[in-house]
């Protein structure tokens, strides 16, 4: 009975999460490379050249951005999994521009991916990774923040805005 409430007080300190955004990421990439694959529809409205260039700025620098995010947390020692406890309020380096800093990355390396392609259905297929994160991850993350951190994630968040 004991390890049960353990499990159960875990399970409450955490955004409870368990689906992991890299792997929704992934999925809908894959989905999209897919239809391009089966249904070959170019993104024609701008020139390859300028299309490449582009999706290497936006793709690189979403990377970046990512990986910058995802290092503050593993420097501070706080966890990444969606599904595990929050050690630590992050609010230094990129999170002071982005509470979710890994998202808004990920976002824009998927996108770049999708331009250097000149995959419409790659680009198109963000559309569900989008939503799940707006309207599925990023709640649970801050009803799960505002819990755990109270009135010092609320001033984080009138401070900081959600994406960008």
């Amino acid at each position: 009975m004991a390890l049960a409430a353990v499990a159960n007080n875990f399970e409450q300190d955490s955004p409870g999460v368990d689906i992991m955004p890299p792997m929704i990421f992934y999925t809908c990439l894959a989905f999209g490379a897919v239809l391009d694959f089966f249904m070959p529809h170019d993104f024609a409205l701008l020139s390859r050249p300028l299309r490449i260039l582009l999706g290497l700025g936006l793709g690189g620098a979403g990377f970046t951005l990512m990986m910058m995010a995802h290092e503050k947390f593993k420097r501070i020692g706080t966890n990444v999994p969606t599904n595990l406890p929050a050690t630590t309020l992050v609010v230094h380096g990129v999170y002071r521009f982005s509470r979710n800093p890994m998202y808004v990355g990920g976002s824009a390396f998927f996108l770049g991916i999708g331009l250097v392609a000149g995959s419409f259905w790659m680009m198109a297929s963000y559309l569900p990774l989008g939503l799940y994160l707006s309207f599925y991850v990023i709640p649970r993350e801050e009803a799960y923040m505002n819990r755990k951190y109270g009135d010092a994630y609320r001033t984080y968040s009138r401070q900081v805005r959600r994406w960008l």
